[in-house]
């Protein structure tokens, strides 16, 4: 055997060995330095230097209002602490406290406790501020525009009618937009159900829009134009290593800024991969809730491996995975669809729901199915047991050693990458045009 290689699940490193006949292609090694400035510091940094556009202090006065747009719960932006130095560039310009409203950006989630809000908001900016939960089946929601396609996208009415709309969110690769950030916090994130899952659906399987690219992305395209048309103001957006903590923080333009955000965070994590592996040994760290753990599997399998190779995955998962999640898998795989990926592919192709309730249920759905059909994913798991993986419809080993043992005796000689974070797993590759053709 090889020598030792170690994967991340937080600050644990677990340790295992490859076989000599294996060769590694790609390793990747971040920089595991913390960052030392505080984030409220990056955030008034990033206030005093926007990218392509005025300062907030500059765009406001006594008489504006202003709806300040952020992601749910689940995200793990910083809200509570980048919160503060934004009210206060607000008020510096006037606005007076009953003029802003806080939007939390649910997209099709369901709404957040009063616990989570506290905890995700501060308890200081809940108890001064008008803060509302955005409901993508609402009746009073503003329509704006249409999309390419025909649906009307409509919003929350406290974001149209805001003078100034500013989304604070954070910067990650994100397997159809790109990236995340930026005009994402407007739509999906304000928007109507039914608009959301016609843009999902429908772009999702076209070529282009996939983890990275935003050049020649209509997914990510679509997004900008109905932010545009709302009239995103502003964005805050956090940038992260590649352990999921804040270094950076850009403000501005909601296009401008994020792209230049989108350069910076590409610095930190992307990298070449020139040509897939046999197989992929990762870790799903940072991700440990639910269906996150299925992102860090979606660049692995359609990226970094070969069609037909293998993926090792080794998942933390405390809470284990939603028992809702796991019927609509086993519905799937009870109609018995003669191939799972091309099932995943026109279901979205014609609309189809496979789960009901929040759209990105339906997106974990697809990748799993997707990956699943293109190579041989593994979950190595101490909180996950083998039936729950394989309802998802992947295979199952109780260790490291045993997943790389069943792989060696299918594979003697196989190239082999491995990335101890997957977590922000971007590999940049030379064309990726056929990901969801079967």
């Amino acid at each position: 055997m090889k020598d030792a290689y170690f994967l991340y699940r937080g600050e644990e490193k677990i340790s295992f060995t490859i076989p000599r006949e294996w060769k590694v292609i790609k390793h990747t090694c971040f920089n595991v330095e913390a960052p030392s400035t505080p984030i409220g510091d990056l955030v008034e940094t990033a206030l005093a230097n926007p990218v392509g556009s005025p300062r907030l202090r500059e765009m406001a006065n006594e008489k504006t209002t202003v709806a300040i747009l952020v992601d749910d719960p689940a995200r793990v932006t910083p809200v509570s602490t980048m919160l503060p130095p934004i009210l206060s560039e607000l008020g510096e310009a006037g606005v007076p406290v009953e003029n802003i409203t806080i939007v939390v950006a649910l997209g099709t989630h369901r709404s957040a406790s009063e616990k989570d809000l506290e905890i995700k908001l501060g308890k200081p900016v809940l108890d001064r501020y008008r803060v509302v939960q955005h409901d993508c089946h609402g009746d009073h929601l503003v329509p704006i525009c249409r999309l390419s396609t025909g649906t009307e996208v409509a919003i929350d009415p406290f974001v149209a009618h805001a003078h100034i709309k500013i989304g604070v969110g954070s910067i990650f690769p994100h397997p159809m937009n790109g990236f995340g950030g930026g005009a994402k916090i407007l739509f999906p994130g304000v928007s109507n159900f039914e608009a959301i899952k016609e843009h999902h659906f429908h772009y999702t399987p076209e070529p282009g829009c996939h983890l990275g690219n935003i050049e020649t992305n209509p997914f990510y395209h679509e997004v900008c134009r109905v932010a545009e048309e709302a009239g995103l103001s502003f964005i805050v957006n956090c940038l992260f290593d590649a352990r999921e903590r804040v270094k950076e923080v850009v403000a501005g333009d909601f296009m401008q800024a994020h792209l230049h955000g989108i350069e910076k965070s590409k610095k930190e994590y992307a990298f070449s991969m020139e040509e897939p592996a046999d197989v992929t040994i990762l870790s799903a760290s940072p991700y440990e809730e639910g269906p996150q753990i299925i992102k860090p599997i979606i660049p692995a399998a359609l990226i970094a491996t070969k069609p037909g190779g293998s993926v090792i995955v080794f998942a933390g998962c405390p809470d284990g995975m939603p028992e809702p999640m796991l019927q609509a898998f086993d519905a799937v795989f009870a109609a018995r669809p003669e191939h799972t990926g091309r099932f995943a592919v026109n279901a979205f192709k014609s609309s189809t729901l496979m789960a009901e309730g929040a759209i990105d249920f339906n997106c974990a759905l697809f990748f799993a199915l997707v990956c699943a059909a293109r190579t041989r994913v593994t979950i190595v798991s101490e909180d996950l047991d083998e039936r729950t993986v394989k309802r998802l419809g992947f295979h199952y080993a109780p260790s490291l050693e045993t997943a790389i043992r069943n792989e060696q005796e299918r594979k003697t000689e196989a190239t082999v990458n491995i990335f101890p974070l997957g977590g922000l797993l971007l590999p940049i590759a030379p064309s990726l045009k056929t990901l969801y053709e079967f």
